[in-house]
């Protein structure tokens, strides 16, 4: 039984990664900005998308708001909900912290954000901060309007999330899966490793088609969960809930064509692990 640790072990350079290389700055401390986070119209969507880019550069804990946590992981990281931290001093870094600006507005997290940004500048610890901004305030602290965190700490670099995910795709992915559809570096390494196998790779909704996906390929991992952890919410609601789980990790897309992928293959497996591996491991032309 073959089964793939981790997603970005299909990068055949990742040995070569190097979070200072990729933010060009030795600093501790880093905002990233995530458009993503950006409040919008439309219901909220994709606010995980830059997990596994920090994921991919050695970040496995990612603290945010419970209200992201639908239980569902597209990568297998260490959350930690905000609202369930009662001593900064028990968080290790290197450290995600994924926010906007409302929520250290309104939702308690103006302390946390503070002290991290101190442990880490004190103890040059790696602490990320994505942001839906390139300048976090805590207004409670800072009396001055428009002064930010980056302005009153200093020892800190902005970064911006779409510039540093176009640059690992360009050093060390070949997707073919545009990068106006998703800039979740899953999605791109999924693709990536089925276009070298000679499978469809255009699109989630390729890549995500069990009857073609190579036995390695990433993308098993979300079905085997919904096995292994969600089995009596599979059977009840499958549908919505697949969906709903994949809002947090993708921009735009048909989710019900991944769900009704997942679906199909666990039906053919009977909801069984055991049945599912030897389906994973079956040549593709007798799926």
């Amino acid at each position: 039984m073959t089964v793939q640790a981790h997603w970005y072990e299909s990068i055949a350079s990742r040995d070569e990664v190097d979070f200072t290389d990729l933010i060009d700055a030795n600093t501790p401390t880093v905002v990233v900005k995530e458009p993503q986070l950006q409040r919008r119209d439309q219901h909220a969507r994709a606010q995980l998308r830059s997990v596994p880019l920090f994921q991919l550069y050695g970040f496995e804990t990612v603290l945010h708001t419970k209200v992201w946590d639908n239980q569902f992981k597209l990568v297998d990281y260490d959350p930690v909900l905000t609202d369930e931290v009662n001593d900064v001093s028990d968080l290790s870094f290197p450290l995600v912290h994924v926010v906007t600006q409302q929520g250290i507005n309104e939702y308690g997290e103006e302390d946390l954000v503070r002290q991290l940004v101190r442990r880490s500048i004190d103890e040059g610890g790696r602490y990320v901060l994505v942001a839906d901004t390139a300048a976090p305030k805590t207004p409670s602290y800072t009396k001055k309007p428009g002064k930010s965190i980056v302005d009153e700490f200093g020892e800190i670099c902005v970064r911006d999330y779409e510039h540093l995910s176009s640059e690992v795709l360009e050093s060390h992915l070949d997707s073919h899966i545009p990068v106006v559809d998703t800039r979740n570096l899953f999605f791109h390494a999924a693709s990536t490793m089925h276009h070298q196998h000679g499978v469809p790779a255009e699109s989630i909704d390729a890549v995500f088609d069990y009857t073609q996906a190579p036995a390695e390929s990433p993308v098993w991992e979300s079905a085997r969960y919904f096995i292994e952890h969600d089995l009596e919410n599979v059977l009840s609601d499958y549908s919505e809930r697949i969906r709903e789980a994949l809002r947090s990790w993708t921009e735009r897309g048909d989710t019900q064509r991944v769900a009704n992928h997942i679906l199909e293959t666990l039906d053919i497996c009977d909801y069984d692990l055991g049945q599912f591996e030897d389906y994973r491991q079956r040549d593709p032309q007798h799926r």
